[in-house]
């Protein structure tokens, strides 16, 4: 007879004269046998408890309460499989509450550490034992080399940390128990991945509850925006870690630290900086690699006291039984609600001799995720986590569409939409064999088809999606995703085709090891010259001179015989992105120059697409073109393996200026909100463009190779690591150099070009005249000319430049109206920034020295000049200029014209649209009649002036250069 059935009369659900359970754990056990009146075994029973309030005692009482004979637990930590043998084989919890009697035996439980062989050694294993504990990883019918519990010999599955089963193995354990009664035990019955659980809700006790009823206690967050990245981070969360934890222990002798990781040799690193910043203090280790007896030991020593601190790695945390765990410290930020409120539930028990909340200390400039409000909000935890689970739990709906899973379901036949990627592939490609059993994670492989090694691949993947129609974040479906590969040996070219890029990630890197490349674009253009009768329905077009904040980096035409609008001085400015052209009502294909994609308006079988993609091989052989058919005044493109001359400048691309926090560490310094700046030096004899990096004071040099595997080289010993906002939900770290490769530096070229990574964009243009207006000339009699910097003591005739130009736009600017800012230092707008604030005008001016005594044509007067023009162009008609020119202000900008109420009362007001801008360069180094003469000999200002008057007027500004 089991130990339940045995003693079933001593136990007593509410007994008299004693503490008993809890409320909520009386109410999970009436709603636990109320749901199984009803519920037929195929569904199991949820029940939500939050963590700490005694989902032990409760799986011990639904023992006795539902009559269960032999159980099995499922665990998804060796430390918690530990933790709850030794609570079974006691019941002192239950005894504790008096709803057992003190003298009562304890039961026979059993850890299951390895994997069962033999069926009947299953059976010896119950005849003696009543209760088996297993991680998923010992017990899984998933695995082969195991023999499963056999579900005729135990009438009931518990599964602890329930949140984990939609997991592969934990659905295993869970299809395979089917005809036994299962309970999910969870304090978060939703998951952030949108992964259902099997189960129908069957009791949910709400953590506001929790929290009123003390059985929780609050928790105070003591966040830090550092702006630190690494071992920088970590040093600034050891220190507030301590110090919290030093001072508690003040008031709470026993109070304890668990610290929380994500890598087993980050914690080691951790273990040994924690002791070192406080050797009073003592900590300790657990994780999966070390022996299951040290870890048991380790836990017993912060319990006994014998220990200050817990350093533990991800799911080691997760069911920790540890009462005297009052603060808690993240190094790895958890991305998701489920496992912070799991992560929670560590430090909020109320511990004994304890007084005041629970402390966790993160560092917010390093949360992502869902989890961002959490940490971003002002307003107390114990208010608002209980807001957003009951808001989650509400939207959540536990549910699967697809039934692919089944022995009997069939796949449909392939009827895909015509849309290839299109690579060009090194001699020799092949496929990767064996990449399937290489996958894990959300995305299955449930089919690959190939009917010989010169057809097509096609991939089945299953994955859960949220429903596109739904508002509820829980919602979701199972769903089916196809991935196309075929390559063609002849062309050495590889289409690729998928129905999900998410689910493609999960697996491509592993099918596909050789490094491919883009085709140009040339080779697209060639698609389409098949249609020379045909009628273009779309066009997209990329500019091509360098985008601006008022000048679009796209323009789309869409309509009937859309070329018809497309102005020939479009060619000025833009060049080819995508088209679609009709020949007639059956047939259009488009192609667009991103990723090198083409498309057919149509759908059809896996051959049929194998055919087309056949015939788009055939169509792409042979010399390239530089434009789409019937549009070859646009701007041309062509790839480009070497630079023709050294670069006028390199500019950011515009991702750096659309981002809205900025974080960039250098060894142990962080620059905030500072953005870099590429400086050209020279183009060697190898044709590797040398440049150097700033960073605000720190500079280093950083090459850009065409003919390297990887363009972008950043010459420093350590790496720079970055940290960028684009808002609250998305947020990029990494590599500064990783980035410059991702996001190329447009290289602007004196011959009126522009280099993006390996493609070089000619407007459709020659040297033409530039309007005499451009070039002014002003008188600097009293003006040194080979000095620049601003002094507010020069002699009246000896005045640097910026001096001088402050002088002549003064009698021009209305005190009460204007103001003037000098911006001269790292990382500026201009040396000078004009604000007319009547006539709604803002003039940025370029002030640069003579590097001779004497004005003339010299280029090395123009050459840093210009770059700060072209480079200034992002600030024309952007709406971040105020802002930015506020907070230089409060740094090392002055007024120098204009008091800060006026420049307030224009910040405050600023509609962007409302304003014009120019830009002036003031070079008294320039003699007017050599450089503004086109046909003058060896005129090299003149030519570079073009691209730079191109670049600005095509923003909608206007230029000015002030010459002697």
């Amino acid at each position: 007879m089991s130990y339940f059935q045995e003693h079933a009369k001593t136990f007593k659900l509410q007994p008299e004269g004693s503490m008993g359970l809890r409320n909520c754990q009386l109410g999970a056990i009436w709603a636990l046998k109320s749901f199984f009146t009803h519920s037929s075994h195929e569904v199991a029973g949820l029940v939500s408890l939050p963590t700490g309030a005694g989902k032990t005692a409760l799986m011990m009482a639904a023992c006795f309460e539902l009559g269960l004979k032999k159980i099995l637990i499922i665990v998804p930590s060796k430390i918690l499989r530990q933790q709850l043998s030794a609570q079974f084989s006691s019941l002192q919890i239950l005894k504790d509450v008096g709803c057992l009697p003190s003298e009562a035996p304890g039961l026979k439980a059993i850890e299951i550490s390895n994997r069962i062989k033999e069926e009947k050694d299953w059976e010896d294993i119950l005849a003696t034992n009543d209760v088996i504990i297993a991680h998923p990883n010992s017990i899984s019918p998933y695995y082969k080399d195991l023999s499963p519990l056999p579900a005729s010999l135990i009438d009931a599955v518990f599964m602890d940390e329930a949140h984990h089963e939609p997991a592969t193995t934990w659905n295993a354990i869970n299809d395979y128990y089917r005809t036994v009664k299962r309970i999910f035990f969870t304090a978060t019955p939703f998951r952030r991945d949108r992964k259902r659980m099997q189960a129908k809700l069957a009791y949910h006790y709400p953590l506001e509850m929790a929290l009123a009823d003390k059985i929780l206690r609050p928790v105070q967050f003591k966040g830090a925006a550092s702006g630190l990245i690494g071992t920088m981070s970590d040093d600034a969360l050891i220190q507030s870690a301590v110090q919290t934890t030093l001072d508690e222990l003040k008031t709470s002798p026993n109070a304890a630290l668990i610290i929380r990781t994500d890598e087993v040799s980050k914690a080691e690193e951790l273990l040994e900086k924690y002791q070192k910043a406080e050797p009073k203090l003592k900590f300790g280790i657990v994780h999966s690699k070390k022996s299951d007896k040290s870890n048991a030991q380790t836990i017993q020593s912060l319990r006994d006291g014998h220990l200050n601190g817990l350093v533990c790695v991800g799911i080691a945390s997760e069911g920790l039984d540890i009462p005297n765990l009052k603060v808690a410290v993240l190094h790895a930020t958890p991305r998701s609600i489920p496992y912070t409120i799991q992560f929670l539930g560590r430090i909020s028990r109320p511990g004994t001799a304890q007084h005041g909340p629970a402390i966790l200390i993160a560092n917010t400039d390093e949360v992502k995720g869902q989890v961002t409000r959490l940490y971003r909000s002002d307003q107390a935890w114990d208010k608002l986590i209980p807001g957003i689970v009951d808001k989650q739990l509400k939207s959540a709906r536990h549910y699967s569409s697809a039934q692919w899973r089944q022995q009997d379901f069939e796949f449909p036949e392939l009827n895909v939409f015509f849309s290839v990627l299109v690579y060009q592939t090194p001699p020799g490609f092949q496929f990767a064999t064996g990449f399937e059993s290489q996958l894990n994670g959300e995305v299955e492989i449930v089919q690959v088809q190939q009917e010989n090694p010169d057809a097509a691949i096609a991939i089945i993947t299953a994955s859960q999606k949220p429903l596109d129609w739904s508002s509820r974040i829980l919602f979701s479906e199972d769903v089916l995703d196809v991935h196309l590969f075929y390559y063609h040996p002849s062309y050495q070219l590889l289409f690729e085709l998928t129905t999900s890029e998410k689910a493609l990630k999960a697996f491509r890197s592993k099918l596909i090891t050789s490094t491919l490349r883009a085709v140009p674009y040339g080779r697209l253009f060639k698609v389409l010259s098949i249609f020379k009768t045909g009628d273009y329905i779309m066009v997209g077009m990329k500019n091509a001179v360098g985008t601006g904040a008022s000048q679009p980096a796209y323009k789309t035409l869409v309509g009937s015989a859309v070329q018809s609008s497309i102005r020939a001085s479009e060619g000025r400015t833009f060049g080819a992105g995508h088209a679609l052209l009709r020949l007639d009502d059956d047939t259009a294909w488009g192609i667009a120059t991103k990723r090198g994609r083409i498309w057919a308006m149509k759908r059809g079988s896996l051959q049929d697409w194998q055919d087309w993609c056949d015939e788009l091989g055939n169509l792409m052989q042979g010399a390239p073109l530089q434009s789409i058919p019937n549009l070859d005044f646009l701007a041309t493109t062509a790839a480009v393996g070497s630079l023709s001359s050294k670069p006028m400048a390199a500019i950011l691309d515009d991702w750096f200026f659309r981002l809205s926090t900025l974080s960039i560490q250098v060894d142990t310094t962080v620059y905030r909100n500072t953005l870099p700046i590429i400086q050209i030096d020279k183009l060697n004899a190898q044709n590797v463009l040398e440049c150097t990096l700033e960073i605000d004071s720190f500079q280093c040099p950083i090459t850009m190779d065409l003919s390297a595997e990887v363009i972008w080289t950043i010459q420093y010993t350590s790496p720079i690591l970055v940290r960028a906002d684009h808002n609250e939900q998305q947020v990029t770290e990494g590599n500064l150099a990783d980035l410059l490769n991702e996001y190329p530096a447009t290289l602007v070229m004196p011959e009126g070009n522009i280099v993006i990574g390996r493609n070089q964009i000619t407007p459709n243009r020659q040297i033409e005249n530039l309007p005499p207006s451009l070039w002014v000339k002003h008188s600097w009699t009293n003006c040194n000319i080979k000095k620049e910097r601003y002094d507010p003591g020069a002699a009246s005739t000896q005045l640097p430049v910026i001096n001088a130009v402050i002088q002549k736009i003064t009698p021009s600017l209305n005190i009460a109206s204007d103001v003037v800012v000098l911006d001269d230092g790292n990382h500026e707008v201009s040396d000078l920034v004009s604000i007319d604030g009547i006539n709604k005008v803002i003039t940025f001016i370029h002030c640069k020295p003579s590097t001779k005594p004497n004005p003339g044509s010299r280029v090395e007067d123009s050459d840093i000049l210009f770059a700060q023009a072209l480079r200034s162009v992002n600030w024309i008609s952007s709406t971040q200029l105020m802002k930015n020119l506020d907070t230089r202000l409060q740094q090392s900008s002055l007024l120098v014209f204009g008091n800060q109420q006026v420049f307030d009362d224009i910040r405050d007001n600023f509609a962007v649209n409302a304003w014009r801008f120019r830009v002036v360069l003031a070079q008294p180094g320039f003699e007017h009649n050599k450089v503004s003469k086109r046909d003058r000999n060896n005129n090299n200002i003149y030519e570079l002036a073009v691209p730079m008057h191109e670049r600005i007027i095509s923003c909608g500004a206007e230029l000015e250069i002030w010459c002697s």
